[in-house]
């Protein structure tokens, strides 16, 4: 691979980026690093039309750019799948946010209409690994906001997810803030609570979750008696349609 010199204008970011925030300390910090012992990583470029777009190396880029250098070390490929090619660099490499993370799996996921298990092989984590990550994405928008503004971890998030209520589970995620919970005791007690409810329930409870997991979507139960009901289960996309058809089969 073939080390160029690259006029800085010429680059151009990805719009899909997977990192959506960049802290702007770390960004700081790396520009007098870079600026101390140089650009020791050139940045990955694809050559489209007039310029080039970054497929690995943003912070890098961004760092260059409050140093104002007018020219930067690139490594050019030819790369057909860079997008897919993007999303893997940033979920192996870059600090995602859990959130972050979750998205670029899900894009990718996506791209070719992966299954869990190929995802697991492409970025060397566990299948349990991906299907958590993405079961992350059917938490209501006030628990995704928590998470996104590190009010609670991930382990809560994945937590509060077992409680299908969703003002209950809101109640629940302010008294983590408010009284410290942790997420052993966020479990707990979202367990007491499905304790109290009868044998039937508490079975569709426990089929939920496991469809839940199974197919990483929001799925719920309707019973119209004892023996009979009907089963609801939710897509965002042809292609999630077509993996949750995968995963039934």
């Amino acid at each position: 691979m073939e080390i160029q010199k690259l006029n800085i204008n010429l680059i151009r970011q990805d719009e899909n980026q997977p990192r959506k925030i960049f802290d702007k300390a770390q960004i700081e910090d790396l520009a007098k690093s870079i600026k101390k012992f140089g650009l020791l990583q050139p940045i990955l470029v694809k050559k489209i039309d007039n310029y080039y777009q970054i497929v690995a190396g943003e912070r890098r880029y961004r760092a260059c750019k409050i140093l104002n250098l007018e020219y930067v070390d690139v490594i050019v490929k030819d790369y057909e799948n860079i997008a897919e090619i993007a999303l893997i660099e940033n979920i192996q490499r870059e600090n995602l946010t859990p959130l972050e993370e979750a998205e670029a799996i899900l894009s990718l996921k996506n791209a070719k209409n992966y299954t869990h298990e190929e995802l697991s092989e492409i970025l060397g984590k566990t299948r349990v690994y991906i299907t958590n990550k993405l079961r992350i994405l059917t938490a209501d928008d006030t628990t995704k906001k928590m998470l996104k503004d590190n009010k609670i971890s991930e382990g809560h998030a994945r937590a509060l997810l077992a409680e299908k209520d969703i003002d209950k589970r809101k109640k629940l995620a302010q008294k983590i803030i408010s009284s410290g919970l942790s997420v052993r005791d966020v479990e707990k007690a979202v367990k007491s609570k499905k304790n109290k409810k009868n044998d039937a329930f508490d079975e569709d409870e426990q089929i939920i979750e496991m469809l839940e997991e199974k197919l990483s979507t929001k799925v719920d139960i309707k019973r119209q008696s004892e023996e009979k009901g009907s089963i609801n289960i939710e897509f965002y996309s042809y292609e999630q349609l077509r993996d949750i058809i995968e995963n039934i089969l």
